[in-house]
C-alpha cells in the first residue's frame, strides 16, 4: 500500500498555512489579541509567561508535530515491507535529522536583515539565492533517476556551505551554527526521535502509549530543580542541533502516530479483503459528527483564551458525549476507524483538560503538558473530519493537500521566493503601504502571500517536483 493519505496531507497543509499567514500578516496593536500568541499580547507584544490560553495561532505547531506523526506508519511500515532493519532505519532517521538540522541554521541565519547599506534589490537577490539552493538540496526532478537526485542534493549542501561562508565578507553578517529556526530545529529531532521510537514499538501500541506517559512526567519533573529530569534537561545548550528539551514533543508525536497506525490497518485490512458493504449510516450521522467536532473545536479555542476553563469543560463534555452516540451510529466503510479515532481524541482531550490547571494554566511557551495532550485531540478531530471527507463523501481541498504533501516548499516560498520577486519588480513599497493602511490590512497582507504560497506550491506539487529531506 503505497498510496498517500489526502487527510494527513490536510492537516499538514493547514498547519504550513496557518504558519505562513500567522509569519507574514503585521502585527498591530489594534487587532485582537486572539490574532496572536496568548504569551505575546497586544498592545506591547511583550513575551509574558504568566499569560495563560491558546489562540489559533498556538495550534498550528503541534498540528504540524501531529501531522508528522501520523506520516510514520506509512513511509515506515513500507521501508519494512522492503525488508528494511533496524540499522537501515536509523541511518535514515540520522540522515534527515542532518538535512533538516542543517535547514534550520540556514534559516535561522538568512532570515536577518542585511546591513542597511546594502540595497533592496541586492537583499532580495541574496534571498533568492539561498531559495535556489534551497531546491538543490531538497529538490526530487521526476525526470532524474534516484541517484542523480542524490547527487544534486549533495552538491545544493556543498554550494550553501560556500555561500554561507561567503555571506560575512560580502553582506557583514555573522553566520552562526547556533543560531537557528527553532519550529524546524525540533522537527528536526522529531523526525530522528519519532521514527525510531515507532520503529521500536511498531508492533506495539501499549508501549508506546506508556512511553508518552514517560516522556509526559520527564517533562513535569524536568522542571523541579534538583532532580535528575532538571539536570539532564541543563546539560544541552540553547541553539544546538540536539537538545534533550526538545524529547517534550514526543507527547505530540506519539500520539499523531498512534493515530497513523489506526489509520493504516484500516486501509490495509479493506485492501487485503475488500468488500461491498452497502451497510447505510443513518442520515445525518457523518456529518452531525463533522459538526460535533467543529463545536468543539471552537468552544475549546474560545474557552480556554477567555479563561472560562469550568464552563469550556462542561460545554466539551456535552459536546463529547453527543458525538461519541453520533460516531457509535455510523456504519458501512471507515465506522471502526472512525470511532476508533473519535475515542482516542476523547482521551487525550480528558488528559489535556485534567492537566489545564498545572503550570499555570494551557501555554504553547513555556509549553504545558495541557497544551500537548489539547492541541493532540483537537489535530486528531481535524485529521478524523478530513478523512471522513476523503473517505466517505469523496470531497478534497486540493491546494491544502498539495501545501501539505510539499511543506517544506511551501515554508520557504513566501519569505525566500515571492517576497523577494515582489521586491525586484518594485511592488515591496504599495504592499507595504497597503498593510500599513488599516489594522486588517496587515492581516490582508499575510493573506495575499498565503494565496500565492498555495499557487506556487500547488504549481510544483502538481508537476511532481518535491522537496525532500
Amino acid at each position: 500500500m503505497n498510496r498517500r493519505i489526502a487527510a494527513i496531507d490536510l492537516l499538514r497543509g493547514a498547519a504550513i498555512i496557518g504558519m505562513v499567514l500567522a509569519g507574514q500578516m503585521l502585527w498591530n496593536a489594534e487587532l485582537p489579541a486572539a490574532m496572536f500568541h496568548a504569551q505575546l499580547p497586544p498592545p506591547t507584544f511583550a513575551f509574558n509567561p504568566e499569560v495563560a490560553g491558546i489562540t489559533w495561532v498556538d495550534l498550528v505547531f503541534p498540528f504540524f508535530l501531529f501531522s508528522m506523526g501520523a506520516a510514520l506508519p506509512f513511509s515506515l511500515r513500507r521501508k519494512e515491507q522492503q525488508g528494511a532493519r533496524f540499522g537501515k532505519i536509523a541511518l535514515d532517521a540520522f540522515h534527515r535529522w542532518v538535512w533538516l538540522a542543517f535547514f534550520a541554521i540556514i534559516l535561522g541565519n538568512t532570515r536577518m536583515s542585511l546591513p542597511e547599506e546594502i540595497p533592496a534589490w541586492g537583499a532580495a537577490l541574496a534571498t533568492l539565492g539561498v531559495w535556489v539552493l534551497f531546491f538543490i538540496l531538497f529538490g526530487r526532478l521526476p525526470q532524474l533517476t534516484p541517484r542523480a537526485n542524490r547527487m544534486m542534493n549533495f552538491a545544493g549542501m556543498g554550494l550553501l556551505v560556500i555561500y554561507m561562508a561567503l555571506y560575512k565578507p560580502i553582506f557583514g553578517v555573522e553566520v552562526s551554527p547556533l543560531r537557528s529556526d527553532i519550529i524546524i530545529m525540533i522537527l528536526a529531532n522529531m523526525a530522528l526521535w519519532g521514527s525510531l521510537l515507532w520503529w521500536l514499538t511498531r508492533n506495539n501500541i501499549s508501549i508506546r502509549i506508556c512511553l508518552t506517559g514517560v516522556f509526559a512526567l520527564m517533562k513535569m519533573t524536568a522542571d523541579t530543580e534538583g532532580t535528575w529530569c532538571h539536570e539532564l534537561w541543563a546539560t544541552t545548550t540553547y541553539g544546538l542541533p540536539f537538545q534533550f528539551d526538545f524529547l517534550k514533543y514526543l507527547c505530540i508525536i506519539l500520539p499523531g502516530s498512534i493515530a497513523g497506525d489506526m489509520i493504516h490497518r484500516h486501509l490495509q485490512q479493506r485492501d487485503d479483503s475488500p468488500t461491498d458493504s452497502h451497510e447505510k449510516t443513518p442520515k445525518g450521522a457523518l456529518t452531525g459528527l463533522v459538526l460535533v467536532m467543529a463545536a468543539n473545536f471552537g468552544v475549546l479555542l474560545w474557552g480556554l483564551f477567555v479563561r472560562r476553563v469550568e464552563l469550556t469543560i462542561l460545554l466539551s463534555a456535552v459536546l463529547s458525549v453527543l458525538g461519541y452516540g453520533l460516531a457509535g451510529c455510523i456504519r458501512g466503510e471507515g465506522h471502526r476507524l472512525f470511532k476508533e479515532l473519535y475515542t482516542a481524541s476523547l482521551l487525550l482531550l480528558a488528559l489535556g483538560l485534567s492537566a489545564e490547571p498545572l503550570e499555570g494554566g494551557i501555554k504553547k511557551d513555556p509549553a504545558t503538558l495541557g497544551y500537548f495532550f489539547t492541541t493532540s485531540a483537537m489535530a486528531m478531530e481535524v485529521l478524523l473530519a478530513a478523512l471522513i471527507m476523503e473517505l466517505r463523501f469523496h470531497r478534497h481541498i486540493g491546494w491544502l493537500e498539495h501545501c501539505g504533501a510539499n511543506p517544506m516548499l511551501a515554508y520557504t516560498g513566501a519569505g525566500y521566493l515571492i517576497l523577494p520577486l515582489i521586491t525586484l519588480a518594485g511592488l515591496a513599497p504599495a504592499l507595504q503601504h497597503l498593510a500599513e493602511s488599516g489594522p486588517w490590512m496587515g492581516v490582508a497582507r499575510g493573506g495575499i502571500l498565503v494565496v500565492a504560497v498555495i499557487v506556487l506550491t500547488g504549481l510544483f506539487t502538481r508537476k511532481r517536483i518535491f522537496w525532500k529531506s
